[in-house]
Order: structure tokens, then sequence, then C-alpha cells
């Protein structure tokens, strides 16, 4: 098994240029774009961030360009977010308890956007950061999301700590008990 800190993110797309980041070189970006504790930006997750504003003013994004799509690194996930929303709020999270995030908590990097509408495009194991010209891929949309009768839960006073792996039943199948 490759080491935790071994990967490579890519931040491509509609950028002057295409701009790769290991661990080490997210670590020694300057101090004023790390957070050294995420859990006071967003409710729910810990460990040390980036924030993405640093990867993106290094690739400089192409003036047409409106949205960034964080990619996963199964290709499973994906959420597009409006630029400037990135470019203030976003958070990677790539290190917890002083050592790299483990897969297991989303690494080896770990989408955070506090406050807003996109606070639930938290997608884990990013490993792809897509400038577009337009919304890009983004399989965070739910139509039933805020229905807490199938979700399961509200956005009403939620401390969005739930991780959005989708695999979770509607309850489509219901039946409707129809006699006639």
């Amino acid at each position: 098994m490759t080491e935790e800190s071994e990967f490579t993110l890519e931040v491509d797309g509609a950028v002057q240029k295409s701009v790769k980041w290991g661990y080490e070189s997210i670590l020694n970006i300057p101090s004023e774009y790390q957070i050294e504790d995420v859990s006071q930006h967003v409710a729910g997750m810990s460990g040390k961030g980036v924030r993405v504003k640093a990867l993106l003013n290094a690739a400089m994004p192409l003036s047409h360009s409106d949205h960034v799509t964080f990619h996963s690194q199964d290709g499973k996930f994906a959420a597009s977010v409006p630029l400037d929303d990135t470019m203030d709020r976003a958070i990677l999270i790539y290190q917890r308890d002083g050592a790299p995030l483990p897969e297991s908590k989303g690494g080896p990097l770990r989408l955070a956007i506090p406050q807003g509408d996109d606070e639930c495009s938290n997608v884990k194991s990013v490993i792809r950061v897509e400038v577009t010209s337009g919304k890009g891929k983004d399989t965070t949309y739910d139509p039933f999301h805020d229905i807490p009768e199938i979700h399961g839960h509200s956005h009403d006073g939620h401390d969005h700590n739930h991780s959005h792996d989708h695999s979770h039943d509607h309850g489509h199948d219901h039946e409707h008990g129809h006699s006639h």
C-alpha cells in the first residue's frame, strides 16, 4: 500500500497553467493560506487544511472561468462550485493529528466549504480540481435532500456532519396501499 502522503493533486481546466501539488508542496504553502484547525470554520470536521484560493492563484484561472469542479479519486463523486465561493471559502483538509489525512477520513484531500449553499459539497478523496466555464460535473445534487421523511434529516439547524456517500435508499419503493 502506498503512503498516505503520496498523492498528486492536479489543478487544471480553464487555467493559464496546470499545476500539480503533492503533500510536501501543500505543506509549504504560505501560512496565510493554511487553516490550522478546520473545526473553527466547519462544524463536525477537524484537521489542518489549505485554502483552495492558494492552489487556484498558482494556476491562474482564465477570465471566462466561473466554476471549480472537485473530482474524487475514484471518479464517482464531484462537486461544481462557483469560482467566487471557492476563492472565498473552500478548504482542502490534508492533515489530521499531525499526519496526512487517512483515506478512511476522506484523504488524501477532503473538500470543506464553510457557510452558504455549498456546505454539503463535501467531496472526499479529492485528486483533481478543474476550473471550468459553466458548471462542471456535480454528483451532490439530491432532489430529495431537504425532505426529512425521505432523507432522514433536514438541513434546518443541521451540523453537516454527514459524509454524503449517496449510497442510501430514499425509499422510492414504498407501496401506496390503494384498494380498488
